[in-house]
C-alpha cells in the first residue's frame, strides 16, 4: 500500500456515504409532511454518523511528519559536510597511488549522493507543509457544515397547518443539502491533498540517489557503486530487498557459495549483476554457472544486460501482431538476467543453449515461440489457458500468464491480473501502475483508439509525473506523463486510449 492510501482510501468511503444521504434529501417527496419530518432526521442523522470523524490526517500530524524530515535533512546536510571535510584532508600526500585516487573519487561520489537525501527531505517537508495547511482549511469547512447538521437532529411542529410544515420542511432539507454537500467537499479537499502530497512526497523520494536497501554481507560501498538507480541497471527496483531474501532462503552451504562468488566478482558491477541474478532464483551451480560467464564479459558487455540500454531498435517486435510477445520478452529480460544474457550473448549460462543469431534477431525469434506459447491451450507453466488467435495479437490473460509462475516474464514468486482503466478515473489506474514499478515490476498496458485495445507496451519505470514506456514497435523507450495519461492522449505509436495493465494482483 502506497503513503496515505489507506487514509484516502477512507475519505473516499465517507464521501460514498454522504452522497447516499445527499441523494435522499435531494430526492424527498415532502407529503405527507411528518413522514417527510422523520426522513430528513434519519438522514441527517446518517450524515452525522458518516461525517463524526473529521478528514484525516490530523494536521498536527503532519506537522510534526515535516518537522522530523526538516531535522532528517540538517543532520544528512551535517554528514554530508563531514565527508566533504574528509576527502578534502584525503590529500595525495596522505594516500597517494590509484587506491587513493579511488578513495577520493568515491568520497566525492558519495557526498553527491548523500545531498540528494537533503535536497529530497526538504521537498518532502515542504509538501507536508502544505498539506497541512489544506488539512486546516478541510477541517474548519467540515466543523461549519457539521454544526449546521446537529441543529436538525430533531423537528417539531406542534399544531402547525401542514401546508406550513411543508414549507418549513423544504427551508430545512436546504440547509442541510447546502451542509452534506459541504461535508462532502470537506473530504474531497481532504482526499486532494493528500493525493497531492502523495504525488510529491513520492516524486521527492525518486531524487534520492541511493539505493533504500542494503542486504546483510555485502560490501555497501559495493552496493552504491554498482547501484545505477531505480530504474535502471542491475539493481533496479527491488533487486536488493528480493536478493537478501533470496539469500536468507538458502541452505548454508549454498549461502556460503553465493557469497564466496559476491566476494570474488571482479568489479562493483560484476557483484551487481551477481545479485541480480540471485533476486531472480538462481542459486548453487545454476548461479556458478551464470557467475562465470558474466567473469568473461566486458563492462560494455555487462551493460547490455540491461536490455533497456539499447534504445536504437535492436529489441523490435518482429511483425504486426507481436507487440504483446516482444513485451513479454523485455519483461523476461529486465526479470531474469540469465535469459538477458543469452539474448545479448547468444548463449544461455544454465540450461548451455547457444545461438548464432545477433541479439536483435534473437530477440525476433524469442518473441515468435512466445507469441505461440501465449496463444496455445497452456501457458508456459502447463497450466490451462483459454487460446487466443495469432493474427489479432496476444490476449490480456494470456500476458497475465506469461507474467506469473516460475520461468514467467515478471518477479518470481509474483500473481498477475488484469486493472481494467476506468474512463472516469485513469488516474486510478496510472496510481495503480506508479505503486507496481515502485515495487520494481514491469507492467504490461494495453492502449488503443475509443473502440478497443490494439497495441501492447511495456512500463518499465515510473515517477509520480511520468511513466517510462518501452515501445515494441519502434524498439525504444518513450515516456507518457500523467496528464497525457488521464487526458486520453498517450500517443503511443498511433494510439491514445490506455485501456488495462496487467499488474500484480
Amino acid at each position: 500500500m502506497g503513503f496515505g492510501d489507506d487514509v484516502v482510501g477512507a475519505l473516499n468511503q465517507t464521501i460514498d456515504g454522504l452522497r447516499v444521504v445527499l441523494a435522499r434529501l435531494e430526492n424527498l417527496d415532502f407529503w405527507p409532511p411528518w413522514d417527510a419530518a422523520k426522513t430528513i432526521v434519519d438522514a441527517v442523522g446518517a450524515a452525522i454518523d458518516a461525517a463524526t470523524t473529521p478528514p484525516e490526517p490530523d494536521p498536527v500530524a503532519l506537522d510534526s511528519a515535516a518537522d522530523a524530515w526538516n531535522a532528517i535533512a540538517i543532520d544528512v546536510d551535517r554528514a554530508a559536510g563531514d565527508l566533504t571535510q574528509s576527502r578534502q584532508a584525503l590529500t595525495r600526500q596522505v594516500w597517494e597511488g590509484d587506491a587513493g585516487d579511488a578513495a577520493r573519487t568515491h568520497l566525492r561520489n558519495l557526498t553527491d549522493r548523500v545531498e540528494t537525501v537533503t535536497t529530497a527531505a526538504e521537498s518532502v517537508r515542504r509538501a507536508l507543509i502544505t498539506a497541512s495547511d489544506a488539512m486546516t482549511d478541510a477541517r474548519d469547512r467540515h466543523a461549519s457544515a457539521y454544526s449546521i447538521l446537529t441543529q436538525h437532529l430533531t423537528i417539531t411542529w406542534s399544531d402547525m397547518a401542514p401546508w406550513d410544515l411543508v414549507s418549513r420542511l423544504k427551508q430545512i432539507v436546504g440547509d442541510c443539502v447546502d451542509a452534506v454537500r459541504a461535508l462532502v467537499g470537506s473530504y474531497e479537499d481532504a482526499a486532494e491533498a493528500m493525493a497531492t502530497a502523495r504525488r510529491q512526497v513520492t516524486a521527492a523520494i525518486d531524487t534520492i540517489d541511493l539505493p533504500t536497501h542494503l542486504p546483510d554481507g555485502v560490501s555497501p560501498t559495493s552496493v552504491v557503486n554498482g547501484w545505477e538507480g531505480d530504474d535502471t541497471g542491475p539493481l533496479r527496483g527491488s533487486v536488493l530487498e528480493r536478493a537478501e531474501k533470496a539469500l536468507e532462503g538458502m541452505s548454508p552451504q549454498q549461502r556460503a557459495a553465493a557469497q564466496q562468488l559476491l566476494d570474488d566478482a571482479g568489479s562493483d558491477e560484476a557483484m551487481a549483476w551477481i545479485l541480480a541474478a540471485i533476486a531472480s532464483g538462481l542459486t548453487g551451480s545454476d548461479l556458478d554457472a551464470y557467475a562465470a560467464q558474466l567473469a568473461t564479459m566486458t563492462p560494455d558487455q555487462m551493460a547490455a544486460l540491461d536490455p533497456t540500454t539499447a534504445d536504437d531498435g535492436t529489441y523490435t517486435q518482429p511483425d504486426q501482431t507481436t507487440c504483446g510477445s516482444a513485451t513479454l520478452v523485455m519483461s523476461k529480460m529486465l526479470n531474469d538476467p540469465a535469459y538477458a544474457m543469452y539474448i545479448a550473448t547468444g548463449r544461455h549460462p544454465v540450461t548451455g543453449q547457444t545461438s548464432p543469431l545477433s541479439p536483435s534477431e534473437l530477440f525476433d525469434a524469442e518473441s515468435l515461440a512466445m507469441h505461440q506459447q501465449t496463444n496455445a491451450f497452456r501457458d508456459h507453466a502447463g497450466n490451462p489457458q483459454v487460446p487466443w488467435i495469432d493474427e489479432i495479437g496476444t490476449s490480456p490473460w494470456g500476458v497475465a500468464h506469461q507474467m506469473a509462475g516460475e520461468g514467467g516474464s515478471g518477479i518470481p514468486g509474483s500473481d498477475y491480473g488484469l486493472d481494467l482503466t476506468d474512463p472516469s478515473r485513469p488516474g486510478a489506474d496510472y496510481d495503480h501502475i506508479v505503486a507496481a514499478t515502485e515495487d520494481g515490476q514491469t507492467v504490461p498496458l494495453y492502449v488503443g483508439d475509443d473502440k478497443s485495445p490494439r497495441h501492447v507496451v511495456l512500463v518499465t519505470s515510473s515517477s509520480d509525473d511520468t511513466l517510462t514506456i518501452y515501445e515494441p514497435s519502434a524498439g525504444r523507450t518513450i515516456t507518457v506523463t500523467r496528464d497525457e495519461f488521464e487526458r486520453g492522449d498517450v500517443d503511443v505509436a498511433g494510439w491514445d486510449k490506455p485501456w488495462l495493465a496487467v499488474t500484480p494482483s
